[in-house]
């Protein structure tokens, strides 16, 4: 042995499942320098109490130096093999008694020939404190077994976060809006319960059978080693997932059932669906089952109508199901060395105090519809409300024509046009949508916003490119202070109740997605950024797509400003949080002036650790961001930061010109919810414009 190297074995306390291992990994190329792919597989060891928790692993690292590491709960990949050998080793050591060894420890279990797997493994969970683990090696003798660790906790804190997509994808089929119908009016009012299981198709293509072999009709395998995780949003105890029961999970009207699995290969992969009437005393009955074939188109999101197929082999009804596919980026490799998506650390004051942060919305304010002295969503607006003190600024992405992500808050522009018939008229505005325009001509065109039609791109004398609209995405990180936090909302497109949707047409989500992570990821630096968004699932990808930065739900809950949206998940604030339960998101974005009416919401996401920020216009006053800062949520979006935070309220804020004092005043008399007060050279209230 090299005398400059030491044995270290790895302990570490963990619960498993069938078909899952557990790895560490480290910053070493020794211990697979972070990459999921090349992480060291431990071994369990089974101890005289017949505990299989505890799982070890010997590495030989060079002395003298210092390690970081974390441990990793994954797939096992050779599962088949590894389980029968397990089963080898629990035979061997009940008919022999459990042999100590020297360092105390138990028999290993077999098959532990190669410590890289060498393979992608799917991640179930991994700890994700924002420090890792640490070990020095100095001064230590030729062999070091390491105190038994307890999955996810150390330095005295507990945080473990779900996986991510490595190399495979992973399938969402979801059952809500009473999606069973049976033919017969009597099998309607029964109660079922919806076990699903993997099917592998990509079998069939294996040599042809003779004619007369009974086996020429056999369905595909089941792939009992693909695991599908099932919850149901609509039950608290239920809405996070887990193994499925022998008969699946049931489902009474107003549910809303996810299935879930990972996979290589969407293309090559079903699921078969068992039905069992469910009755009081008596045993689940099977009753007949679905199948969802292996689906090979493009699109990420899609639904479909399945026959139910009885125990005589005829349809007996149909179900209804819809579906969702999650990709990894291509190309971008995600490391296990550090994440915030479990982390949030409040804010302190001087006097050691928690308070909530102060968000500027689209930097210093909505401007096409509302008062700023800035254009919303502009490099100069975030510079502005980052030197009034914001914590963080929010602002939305979207994509234009050439796939650039840029910075604006609607689906659509207006631009203005004139109707060759009618050359002596006024000219006309027509709507387009944002991801229509390249690049180019979103920031060279003349185009109108909001209700109100203001012109976006209108060339002020002292204008520069810092108050341009449409910053990109890049323009804006390389810009802007890194100190400025950024809560990057990404714009999609929902069905609303009136079963219209924001826009039509709009680009496939995990292609919307991986054109604003590539660039998220490339210009960030140290910055920190939350992501959120309106749209369910958008929040599912971009908690699978990469494993960093941590994501919130917006949700408007049931209002009377906004039109309500038709997914359950985002109609109202009782689904939002069991879904960010279901999903392990950081929190959710509540709007406030639904809040106020219960705030009881409030105390469930605290109880489960949840961070809340609120948005809204009832936020643009300093008693309501007071209010909200006293009930201890953790971020409040606003606009006006330099003169709505309570820290400011003073003189609002001052014109450097005459020409843009009367530009402003326009805009005041235009506005209906304006209200300023105009103050002399002494700060004597001279004027008040409502």
């Amino acid at each position: 042995m090299d005398d400059q190297a030491v044995d270290v074995t790895f302990v570490v306390t963990v619960g498993t499942e069938p078909g899952q291992c557990v790895c560490v990994t480290g910053d070493d190329d020794l211990l697979g320098a972070w990459d999921p792919a090349r992480m060291v597989r431990m071994g369990r060891e089974f101890t005289g109490n017949g505990s299989r928790r505890l799982w070890t692993a010997t590495v030989s690292l060079p002395k003298q130096r210092t390690y970081h590491y974390r441990y990793v709960v994954c797939k096992d990949t050779d599962a088949k093999d590894l389980q029968a050998k397990a089963l080898q080793a629990e035979n061997i050591t009940a008919a022999s008694g459990a042999q100590q060894n020297g360092n105390g420890h138990a028999a290993t279990e077999a098959a532990r020939s190669d410590k890289h797997t060498g393979l992608p493994l799917t991640v179930y969970r991994w700890e994700t404190n924002v420090k890792p683990r640490v070990l020095m090696l100095n001064d230590c003798e030729s062999s070091l077994i390491l105190p038994g660790a307890t999955f996810g906790t150390y330095d005295g804190f507990t945080n473990i976060n779900k996986g991510w997509l490595i190399n495979q994808c992973e399938i969402q089929i979801r059952l809500h809006s009473d999606p069973i119908y049976m033919w017969k009016p009597k099998h309607r009012e029964q109660t079922y319960s919806i076990k699903c299981t993997a099917v592998d198709y990509s079998q069939q293509g294996g040599p042809p059978l003779p004619e007369d072999d009974d086996d020429s009709r056999d369905s595909p395998p089941l792939c009992h080693l693909n695991d599908v995780y099932a919850c149901n949003l609509n039950d608290h105890e239920l809405c996070v997932p887990q193994p499925q029961g022998p008969v699946g999970l049931i489902y009474n009207h107003n549910d809303y059932i996810v299935f879930r699995s990972q996979m290589p290969d969407p293309g090559s992969m079903g699921f078969q669906l068992d039905f069992y009437v469910c009755e009081s005393n008596r045993a689940p009955k099977f009753v007949g089952s679905s199948h969802l074939l292996p689906h090979k188109q493009k699109d990420s999101q899609f639904k479909r109508k399945v026959p139910i197929i009885g125990c005589k082999y005829r349809p007996i009804g149909e179900l209804t199901v819809e579906c969702l596919i999650a990709k990894p980026v291509p190309g971008m490799t995600m490391k296990l060395d550090s994440s915030y998506q479990t982390h949030w650390k409040k804010k302190d004051l001087e006097k050691g105090l928690e308070r909530s942060l102060d968000i500027g919305h689209r930097g210093m304010g909505a401007s096409y519809s509302r008062v700023s002295t800035l254009k919303e969503n502009t490099v100069a607006s975030f510079t502005a409300a980052f030197n009034h003190g914001a914590d963080f600024v929010e602002f939305d992405v979207l994509l234009s024509k050439d796939k650039v992500p840029v910075v604006y808050h609607d689906f659509a522009v207006k631009v203005l046009y004139s109707n060759k018939k009618k050359h002596n008229k006024d000219s006309e505005l027509f709507e387009i949508p944002v991801q229509s325009l390249t690049l180019a001509q979103l920031q060279s065109m003349r185009l109108f916003s909001g209700e109100k039609n203001v012109e976006i791109n209108n060339e002020l004398e002292e204008d520069s490119l810092r108050h341009d609209p449409f910053p990109t995405l890049e323009e804006v990180l390389k810009s802007v202070d890194e100190s400025l936090g950024f809560n990057v909302e990404i714009k999609y497109p929902q069905e609303l109740i009136d079963d219209t949707w924001e826009m039509e047409n709009f680009v496939d989500p995990n292609e919307n997605l991986d054109q604003i992570l590539r660039t998220v990821f490339a210009h960030a630096g140290s910055r920190k950024i939350v992501f959120s968004s309106f749209d369910p699932d958008t929040c599912i990808l971009l908690k699978l797509k990469q494993n960093k930065y941590p994501v919130m739900f917006l949700h408007q809950g049931q209002t009377n400003i906004y039109v309500r949206y038709k997914d359950h998940r985002a109609s109202a604030f009782g689904w939002g949080i069991n879904f960010a339960l279901s999903e392990h998101l950081l929190g959710l974005a509540l709007h406030t002036e639904v809040l106020l009416r219960d705030l009881s919401l409030l105390e469930r996401c605290f109880s489960h650790k949840m961070v809340v920020f609120v948005w809204g216009d009832d936020n643009n006053d300093p008693h309501i961001i007071r209010q909200m800062r006293n009930l201890k949520v953790d971020g409040v979006i606003y606009d006006r930061i330099d003169c709505h935070k309570p820290e400011h309220q003073g003189p609002e804020f001052q014109l450097s010109s005459a020409k843009d004092a009367a530009s402003f005043m326009q805009v005041v008399k235009a506005d209906e919810k304006a209200s300023v007060h105009i103050c002399d050279a002494q700060g004597q209230l001279s004027e008040n414009v409502a």
